[in-house]
């Protein structure tokens, strides 16, 4: 109690640092997710992941070659950018529908690095508010929360997890060709200047060139 005593100003200021750097980084990440870029033309990332709305079935990215695939990372508690990104992820889906493409030349493939939270329940409850078709669309995890949140930054995403277990993270759909190599990349729900379907068909051309 004297040490603490003693040292509360000390303390008290090291709390304030820790808060400031915390909400800068915050700052920072929001303020940056539409400036943010990756490299392309490169070879994604490999993985083998559990299939939710399939079960939980092993899949591996391998077995996406030959097709067009949207990846995205995301986590089913997200409170704002998640949510908005994966509702224009439902709008390709149906109009990758509408083309004939859903499922057959192109996929969508939503990858948590939450699996905390993020159990296969709460994955499907949250794919079926957006109307989610297996057929074409699929939902990922792991067990492992750290291989989770690598497989993101081996993406390029910067993803920070703070002390109340929340997360600030880019915000970006991958676009993979046919061979597993990253073509292009779009900014999820930040885009204010266009629709969810704009933003959609914008994907969706994307995929056709690549098809």
């Amino acid at each position: 109690m004297t040490f603490i005593r003693r040292h509360a100003f000390k303390i008290a200021l090291f709390a304030l640092c820790a808060l400031m750097g915390a909400y800068l980084l915050v700052t920072y990440l929001q303020e940056n997710r539409s400036s943010v870029s990756f490299p392309m033309d490169t070879p994604a990332p490999a993985y083998t992941l559990q299939s939710e709305l399939d079960g939980g079935k092993a899949f591996s990215s391998a077995e996406s070659d030959g097709k067009v695939r949207l990846v995205y990372f995301y986590w089913a508690s997200c409170p704002d950018v998640c949510p908005a990104t994966t509702f224009i992820l439902s709008k390709v889906q149906d109009q990758l529908k509408e083309k004939g493409l859903f499922g057959t030349k192109a996929e969508l493939q939503s990858i948590t690095f939450d699996p905390e939270r993020d159990t296969p329940e709460a994955i499907r409850s949250f794919a079926a508010k957006f109307h989610a078709d297996p057929a074409g669309w699929r939902f990922l995890r792991q067990d492992d929360a750290a291989a989770s949140e690598q497989l993101a930054k081996d993406f390029g995403l910067m993803v920070v997890k703070d002390e109340s277990r929340n997360y600030s993270h880019t915000d970006a759909i991958f676009v993979v060709d046919k061979k597993g190599s990253i073509r292009k990349y779009i900014i999820g729900g930040n885009d204010l200047k266009k629709t969810p379907d704009e933003i959609a068909a914008s994907l969706v051309e994307a995929v056709e060139a690549l098809t």
